[in-house]
């Protein structure tokens, strides 16, 4: 059987004042009508149905994703007592799938992403999922023809065919400098690493016992109280106290190198979202190159994003200005400066201005 898992874990600190602790941006309608995450469920359901959907997020949102997404039984919204990073909460997904199949095949996505393309998403994922079939040792992702030299996103490195599209990994690379990213778009082997995978249960849970040992040990009273009354209770002992670290340093970049990972090349028209100023390159421009999601008034001024509620903002004379407005806070930033927001959520919480937060 297939099963989706939708990682739901993040804060969105760099989508503040608009992303709070308790309202994080993959349960907002940052880039449409319809919230992240439930955009995200929407686009992955031709892979797996609700009921093979296992979402894992933060404890205190996990009332608020199962009103957001009714489709999904309330059970397989699963409670992160802590944040651990991706490989902790990879682990845990799979050890629910393999106590449902452990051939099942997991499609695991990032909850808070736009694609403008579902149909190609789906067609390449059901690619993998066929490959996968053929070759079930192996790791997948999806990687995403860049569109342009990226450096804030890490690039994956294809080596030989293994089906259309799809290609054995031959390495895992960090975020690159302007110059190196140029050269790897050039080059035309290079994709954007879109942190989205596909593996069966027990593979995974293999290459985390060989590649995470202690983690994994760590996890083995979690992994025995799955589907017992004492889940919970394990969980809020256990987990808080796990290494944290990433799926993609824990085990994707050690598997690529000894050959185990395929990617599956697409266009589906992603965006990972993830600061104002992505939100800006996916907003429909007007002729001076401002985008509005309220009312804006701007004059001799170029390349503003405005995003606010029932009021008017008025923009005079600054070109490339980000302006959010939320009922307690107000942002203005250069367009350029969108990755700093996180450092103004880090600054009230040494305030201790945490109603901010």
């Amino acid at each position: 059987m297939n099963f989706n898992v939708i990682m739901a874990g993040g804060k969105g600190t760099r989508f503040w004042p608009l992303s709070r602790e308790n309202r994080p941006k993959q349960t907002l309608p940052i880039a449409g009508e319809s919230t992240m995450i439930q955009a995200t469920l929407e686009r992955i359901i031709p892979i797996a149905p609700p009921e093979r959907t296992i979402v894992i997020t933060g404890a205190s949102h996990v009332d608020e994703i199962r009103f957001q997404l009714p489709r999904v039984p309330p059970e397989n919204v699963i409670a992160e007592p802590a944040g651990r990073n991706t490989a902790p909460c990879v682990a845990l997904a799979a050890m629910i799938v393999a106590k449902r199949d452990p051939g099942g095949i997991m499609a695991v996505f990032p909850a808070d992403h736009v694609v403008t393309r579902p149909d190609e998403l789906v067609h390449v994922a059901r690619m993998l999922v066929n490959v996968l079939d053929k070759f079930p040792g192996s790791l997948g992702t999806i990687g995403i023809k860049p569109a342009y030299p990226e450096t804030g996103y890490g690039y994956i490195k294809r080596g030989d065919d293994m089906a259309p599209s799809i290609f054995k990994v031959e390495r895992f690379l960090e975020k690159p400098d302007a110059a190196a990213a140029a050269e790897y778009v050039k080059s035309g082997g290079y994709y954007w690493n879109a942190g989205m995978f596909f593996w069966r249960a027990d593979t995974i849970l293999k290459e985390l016992d060989d590649a995470m040992p202690r983690l994994m040990k760590e996890m083995w009273p979690i992994r025995r109280a799955i589907g017992t009354d004492d889940f919970e209770t394990v969980m809020r002992e256990v987990y808080p106290t796990l290494e944290s670290q990433s799926i993609d340093y824990g085990v994707m970049e050690k598997a690529g190198r000894e050959g185990k990972v395929i990617v599956a090349a697409a266009d589906p028209g992603w965006n990972d979202v993830g600061s104002w100023r992505s939100l800006y390159d996916l907003m429909e421009p007007d002729a001076e190159g401002n985008r509005a999601r309220g009312k804006l008034i701007a004059v001799d001024a170029r390349g503003v994003l405005a995003h606010n509620g029932n009021r008017l903002v008025a923009v005079v004379g600054v070109d490339n200005v980000v302006v959010v407005e939320t009922d307690d806070a107000i942002l203005v930033l250069n367009r350029e400066k969108a990755q700093d927001v996180r450092q103004v959520t880090e600054k009230l919480r040494q305030m201790g201005m945490k109603e901010y937060l």
